[in-house]
């Protein structure tokens, strides 16, 4: 934070009320419970009287308050927390230290995930304190329309410490998601409109007691129908009352609604005062709030003290917010600044103006600038967002700062021009990328015309940043170059601007694929700005070197700290999109996907649909990587990026969502898709001379090609990429080209080229520590790891293998091995029985015998145990001889072997099926997936485990696996039962569990859905009951809640012949009583 704010003492003070000021008991009553619930809600229209009857509450009750008056330049984080911060503080002296330090050390433009560390320090302080603290929140309505403040609150609320009680007026009722759920809980107070207004008792009380009015029966209920026990309206009469006593005058009036009740009641007031007190009263209308210093430099008056004490004496609507401040009720102001505009329309410019000088004088241009937009004042603020416009753009508040740009004529920005330069920052931010070279262009124009090297060369570098931000390097190195020109022939210029623009330069030579020459200019740019470090540039210079680890490590830090360091939008080089990418380059898909969802979110958050594309093409990376997805959600996430990438009119952006849809349609069979989809992306970046990503593309294209068996061409592809690769310096690209080209030339049976790419493709992973390559499902790695194993083994069957492939080979589980058929073999038993030959399902028709897929199912009940032959006949062909079963097993083995391992070469012993005298099985180290194992391993740690945070993840993971009973299919074979209902059982203990678990945290919809859900599969199952009734009891929907309890009963009855159990009984008497 570049400014310390200066904190209004007297916003921080409960406002001054008139000691004859009405109690009421009922409204007290309600407001002595505000610290028994969390958050307390004061909302009505104006003039009911809100800050008073808070402020009497704080008075009568002596209750150590925390007040702040919102106002509305407290529509940012960091002034509204500050004044949150010091309002605690007048009770709680050291409050808040550790978030005051983050906050003076943040950057305003804030993210979701800085408003999460903001939240969680308020509410590490708040719990550190061992006092309840109640905090008022007087005029919250001034700041709604906030997002950020918004988005704290909502944060705060649904985390409030118990020793918390905030309470909030505001003319709405907050917009909150969690207020529903509150108010359930009963952990919600709210005071309304309701509560506010006077009853025709309290109306007596206030016109007799405090204004020595006494009405008859009649005439009190005239009051009240007119008024409808509004307060404001009550006052206003009192005081006409009291000037005129003919109360049938006042009684024939014709008042349609409360507003023009006002309206009328205002100008009978004003029209009562002494000229010089209307005169007075018109004229500080234009002010917010006022004391001696303003009256005097405004308006010229050396006694405005005493005019101020006696239009409050005279309770014309004035309240007194300090020893010397004061301010208009709301209503009051706008009627008066309403007259002064009508009748004196001069007058109301002129002051405005004043206004507006007053507060340039002490640098609060924001408030300025309101008031020459008031008065329409073009040119004034066109000057003053010439000046204080930079400061908006580096504070981040560019929807501000549009708002005004939008009001000012193209021919006052025209002169004004810096006014187009920031007009376009803005507009590129957005990714508004046409529009902002129009502003550029505009601004290039007008400097020229001005003779004004500086604006010129900013507006040239505004321009390149276009492509930068886009990824053209050869259309940015020209503006760049031009850019540099003119900030040469600029007297104006600081290092800064100097180092700024080298940074620029290295960014684009890394964009065009010269990492070498990209460093020196960082170097440069380091040495002329104190040292400052670009973490982002440095991060993209190794990412694009193939120095993966180091980027990470460096973006990592980074993203730690960015909630203290935030930055305006950084298009394709935000960290989370930046981090997605290498996450997924080296294989952690999980890691990858939620950096992904975090870059689609802040895209959104900062309206860059630019930053949201890229967040969704990174998400199409991740989802490849992850088995529970199916390919067509990545290809919807592609094709995502692709559309928005056209609606914004970004070309190149179409590049990299265009690369994955051919790595994914290769690894897919559809190799013509894959082959258009590749070419239409490398005519992307080769017209932009991007050389790293076309690098990339050319390798998808070889990759499509190898798993289409298409070698030659295959090989034509990843010769060309390995030289590309070479060209930019990254050794990661050209590990990739030697592991495929390896793995081509080892189907070719090319012993000559496979020798050769194998050394190089060893000598890159050992020293660029890429063994991740063989490990785990990375972007570029083939889809299957078992894929690479052949070629391993062969490389381990020289006479003198190297050592590294010795250790690869052990940590691939390999070197037990003579030979693999290069794939996984994965069988789906829960549901559909499904097997898969790496990425290629099995299908029906290539079961030639129905024996044979029997068989396999077989061998899924006990996994990895061998059956005894004469095990298999029973069980298979019970009805015959064993002559006859012994002819047919073989034919159905047979069968069975050639499905899973259709190249298998005669006389080569079977994988994946293994022989151990006369049991058969399958084998243990072939590296076989079996979904029913998967599931079991994530439910029975969901159940074991201790911490309640996990136990959902686990639980929700192994569920996903049980897509149906196990082998359906065979629902009337008694050799699969046992293993059947021995999972379903489990997985009705872990739908109960994680039922359980979703009622503990109050999360009652995803629990009603588990309960349903059990009952589906078993009717019996009293503990869903339970939980039913229990939801819905809190959901406050009691009726649902008795229906289950009678379901419950007689599907008990019907179907066991029981009565429901105590627990369950005792739940219904429960509700019953309620």
């Amino acid at each position: 934070m570049k400014k310390q704010i200066q904190v209004m003492k007297t916003k921080l003070m409960a406002p001054r009320f008139k000691e004859d000021s009405i109690r009421r008991a009922k409204l007290t009553k309600k407001m002595k419970a505000f610290s028994d619930y969390p958050l307390t809600l004061v909302h009505s229209s104006a003039g009911y009287g809100k800050s008073t009857a808070l402020a009497l509450y704080v008075s009568d009750e002596q209750v150590p308050c925390c007040w702040y008056s919102i106002s509305a330049a407290d529509d940012d984080m960091i002034p509204f927390l500050t004044y949150i911060v010091s309002a605690i503080r007048t009770v709680i002296p050291n409050f808040g230290a550790e978030l005051s330090e983050y906050m003076e050390q943040m950057d305003p433009y804030l993210r979701e995930d800085t408003l999460d560390a903001l939240c969680s320090l308020f509410i590490n302080d708040v719990v550190a304190v061992d006092e309840e603290i109640i905090l008022i929140l007087d005029d919250y309505h001034q700041v709604e329309h906030s997002y950020n403040v918004n988005s704290w609150m909502e944060k705060l609320i649904e985390h409030i410490p118990d020793n918390f009680h905030v309470i909030v007026s505001s003319r709405s009722r907050p917009r909150w998601n969690s207020l529903s759920k509150m108010k359930v809980s009963d952990q919600l107070l709210e005071i309304t409109k309701e509560d506010l207004v006077l009853t025709k008792d309290e109306i007596e009380l206030f016109l007799c007691d405090y204004y020595g009015i006494d009405l008859n029966e009649e005439q009190l209920e005239t009051v009240f129908n007119i008024t409808e026990g509004w307060v404001i309206a009550l006052g206003m009469i009192a005081q006409q009352l009291n000037e005129n006593t003919d109360f049938e005058a006042f009684s024939h009036i014709s008042i349609q609604t409360l507003d023009h009740l006002f309206h009328y009641l205002a100008r009978e007031v004003f029209e009562q005062q002494p000229p010089m007190v209307q005169q007075f009263l018109e004229q500080t209308s234009v002010f917010d709030e006022m004391d001696k210093e303003i009256c005097e430099s405004v308006l010229g008056m050396a006694n405005s003290e005493g005019m101020l004490q006696q239009i409050s004496d005279h309770n014309l609507f004035v309240q007194k917010i300090g020893e010397q401040q004061y301010r208009y009720h709301a209503l009051f102001k706008e009627f008066l600044e309403e007259q002064l505009k009508k009748n004196q329309p001069r007058s109301y410019t002129m002051l405005h103006e004043s206004c507006a000088r007053f507060y340039e004088k002490r640098q609060q241009f924001e408030l300025a600038l309101a008031h020459y937009q008031k008065i329409q004042s073009i040119q004034a603020s066109a000057a003053l967002l010439h000046e204080y416009g930079p400061t908006m753009l580096k504070s981040g508040k560019l929807e501000s700062l549009y708002e005004r740009l939008t009001t000012i004529p193209e021919q006052v920005k025209d002169e004004f021009y810096t006014l187009w330069l920031l007009q376009g920052e803005v507009l590129r931010y957005r990714s508004l990328y046409n529009e902002a070279e129009v502003c550029y262009d505009r601004a290039i124009v007008e400097a020229d015309k001005r003779r004004n090297p500086f604006v010129k060369s900013k507006s040239l570098e505004g321009k390149a940043k276009i492509y930068l931000d886009t990824i053209q390097p050869e259309n940015a190195e020209r503006l760049l170059n031009q850019a540099m020109e003119f900030l040469e022939n600029s007297d104006y210029h600081s290092e800064e601007d100097r180092g700024m623009l080298y940074r620029l330069l290295a960014e684009n030579l890394i964009n065009l694929g010269q990492g070498s020459k990209a460093e020196k200019w960082m170097n440069q740019a380091q040495s002329v700005m104190n040292h400052q470090v670009d973490v982002q540039l440095e991060a993209r210079l190794y990412l694009r070197t193939g120095r993966l680890d180091r980027a990470r490590n460096i973006l990592l830090a980074t993203k730690n700290k960015e909630a203290m360091k935030v930055h305006l939008p950084q298009s394709h080089r935000e960290t989370d999109l930046l981090l997605a990418l290498i996450e997924a380059f080296i294989g952690n898909g999980a890691e990858s996907k939620s950096l992904a969802q975090e870059g689609i979110q802040n895209g959104i958050e900062i309206e860059s649909p630019y930053v949201e594309a890229c967040g969704w093409i990174r998400m199409g990376h991740a989802i490849q990587l992850l088995d529970q997805y199916d390919a067509s959600l990545a290809i919807k996430c592609y094709e995502t990026a692709l559309e928005m990438m056209e609606a914004i009119q970004v070309e190149r952006g179409k590049a990299e969502p265009l690369m994955g849809l051919c790595l994914l349609y290769g690894r897919k069979g559809e190799y013509e898709r894959a082959i258009e989809a590749g070419n239409a992306a490398l005519q992307e970046t080769d017209r932009v001379k991007d050389l790293w990503l076309s690098s990339f593309i050319t390798l998808s294209l070889g990759i499509a090609a190898a798993y289409h068996r298409n070698i030659n061409q295959a090989l034509s592809y990843l010769e060309k990429a390995e030289k590309m690769f070479t060209l930019c310096n990254d050794s990661f690209g050209q590990m990739l080209s030697y592991l495929w080209l390896t793995y081509c030339s080892y189907l070719q049976d090319n012993d000559q080229l496979y020798e050769r790419n194998l050394t190089s493709l060893l000598r890159q992973v050992e020293q660029g520590n890429y063994e991740f390559i063989f490990q785990r499902k990375t972007v570029f790695g083939p889809r299957d790891l078992h894929m690479l194993a052949p070629m391993l083994i062969e490389a381990g069957k020289k006479s003198t293998p190297s050592t590294y492939v010795s250790k690869l080979l052990q940590d691939m589980e390999l070197t037990h091995l003579k030979s693999h058929p290069g794939y996984t073999l994965r069988i789906d038993t829960l549901g559909p029985f499904k097997v898969w030959l790496g990425d290629r399902e099995v299908e029906e028709k290539d079961w030639q015998r129905g024996k044979a897929k029997e068989l396999l199912q077989l061998f899924t009940t006990r996994p990895f145990h061998l059956f005894p032959k004469e095990e298999i006949f029973h069980k298979l062909w019970p009805e015959q001889d064993e002559k006859n079963a012994a002819r047919d097993f073989k034919v159905a083995l047979n069968a069975l072997n050639k499905v899973l391992e259709p190249k298998r070469k005669a006389r080569e012993t079977p994988f994946f099926v293994i022989r151990d005298g006369t049991s058969y099985g399958l084998n243990h180290h072939a590296g076989i997936e079996l979904d029913s194992i998967q599931f079991e391993e994530w439910i029975n740690r969901g159940l074991a485990e201790q911490k309640g945070e996990m136990v959902s993840p686990f639980l929700e993971k192994g569920l996903q696996l049980y897509k149906g009973d196990y082998l359906r299919d065979r629902r009337y074979e008694d050799w699969c039962l046992n293993e059947r209902e021995r999972l379903q059982v489990l997985f009705l203990r872990a739908s109960e569990k994680l039922a359980q678990n979703s009622v503990r945290i109050e999360d009652y919809d995803k629990a009603i859905y588990w309960c349903e859900t059990i009952l589906e599969k078993d009717r019996t199952w009293e503990e869903a009951y339970r939980l039913l009734m229990f939801c819905y009891y809190r959901k406050n929907n009691r009726p649902f809640a008795m229906k289950w309890y009678q379901k419950c009963c007689k599907i008990l009855e019907d179907e066991l012949g029981v009565t429901p159990l105590e627990p369950t009984r005792q739940m219904y008497e429960m509700i019953l009583a309620d």
